[in-house]
């Protein structure tokens, strides 16, 4: 099993499943730095004790379609950005079309 974390975001890579985990605290604490969160003169914070409430909105909106893409969710819109980069690149990993089998 590899781990790799990067700040905030924890990721578990087994041989059949990748895990990706953020503690609540955080995500609460991305969403109130946000660099849009800038209404007014004060940021928006999530109230006390309703946390719970924020992440099922969080998860709920993430699973809807994007706006920048009828085909797709919003999550899948950060995959598909990835995957974009792999189809540009010539990793090694991926077999493209008449690439020799050196």
């Amino acid at each position: 099993m590899n781990e790799l974390n990067d700040q905030l975001l924890k990721f578990k890579i087994t041989k059949d499943k990748l895990k990706m985990e953020i503690n609540i605290k955080d995500l609460v604490f991305l969403f109130e730095n946000s660099p849009n969160n800038d209404i007014g003169n004060e940021p928006i914070t999530i109230k006390r004790g309703k946390r719970q409430d924020f992440v099922k909105y969080f998860v709920e909106h993430l699973q809807e379609y994007s706006m920048y893409n009828d085909n797709d969710t919003r999550w899948g819109i950060g995959f598909e950005e990835v995957f974009d980069d792999i189809f540009e690149s010539f990793e090694d990993f991926a077999k493209y079309p008449n690439e020799d089998e050196g």
